[in-house]
């Protein structure tokens, strides 16, 4: 593991290849780390792999202020001429992959965008981290009893499917992991960005985005990107028979055998 793009970074990540002029930037899903994107390094050696942990997934001296990891990264980007700059982001590691590309599109060539969440809207992210809601979040995820008897409740009622419900259940199945949920999505509050403007901004950028999705995904499903996949053209949206974690290691082999094509 390295951990110095500069001087004083404001991130941790996993790098190689550093003199290659290719670069993918790889953000991970919750509960991962960097290092998950070796594999994809150990694949692709023609490409520098530049993978960065999401807030509060890194080394205890990271930055979690991701305007400070965007600073960071963008003198890192145009300090070193790269002929071809390329975003991956995985379920909510794609908010960050969208909000790098929004703030720099022209820096950008192609977007890969697996089992995204903030493609497929959760509509309790912006109400839990919005300013005034935010510490009353955090607080309440801290009572594990009561976040507990939350989930059954709604389980229950077959508010949330048994899927998500497991997928909550182990998420939040301590103190820690609560917390941890709680302040990743405050640090990611301002990550929304709309699909339309998305699209719109890819568009005026001649910007390739590649949905990948996995069609037993019960968790970032078919059904919630359908949206942005019924615009991209023709080729860009790939399904795969893969659930929600299945889906990321089909999507490093996809993009293994496209970029390796390339050459």
């Amino acid at each position: 593991m390295k951990d110095h793009l500069l001087k004083n970074p404001s991130f941790h990540y996993y790098n190689s290849h550093q003199n290659n002029k290719r670069i993918i930037i790889c953000i991970h899903g919750y509960g991962q780390r960097a290092e998950i994107f070796k594999i994809l390094s150990n694949q692709l050696s023609q490409y520098a792999i530049l993978s960065i942990d999401l807030p509060f997934h890194g080394s205890n001296n990271s930055n979690n202020n991701i305007h400070l990891l965007w600073r960071d990264l963008k003198v890192y980007l145009e300090g070193n001429d790269f002929d071809e700059i390329n975003l991956l982001g995985y379920s909510i590691g794609s908010r960050l992959a969208t909000f790098f590309y929004s703030q720099a599109p022209q820096l950008f060539q192609e977007i890969y965008l697996i089992a995204p969440d903030g493609i497929a809207k959760n509509p309790l992210f912006p109400v839990v981290t919005h300013t005034f809601v935010a510490p009353i979040f955090r607080f309440a995820m801290s009572k594990q009893k009561v976040i507990h008897n939350a989930l059954e409740l709604l389980a229950n009622f077959r508010l949330i499917k048994q899927n998500l419900f497991q997928f909550a259940s182990k998420s939040l199945g301590s103190p820690q992991e609560s917390e941890k949920v709680a302040n990743t999505w405050i640090a990611l509050r301002d990550t929304q960005l709309k699909n339309k403007k998305l699209l719109t901004i890819l568009l005026q950028h001649n910007t390739k985005l590649y949905l990948l999705v996995g069609q037993k995904d019960k968790i970032i499903t078919v059904r919630k990107v359908s949206s942005v996949a019924r615009k991209l053209p023709k080729g860009q949206t790939i399904y795969f028979d893969a659930n929600h974690y299945q889906v990321l290691i089909e999507s490093i082999q996809w993009i293994t055998e496209k970029k390796t094509s390339q050459k």
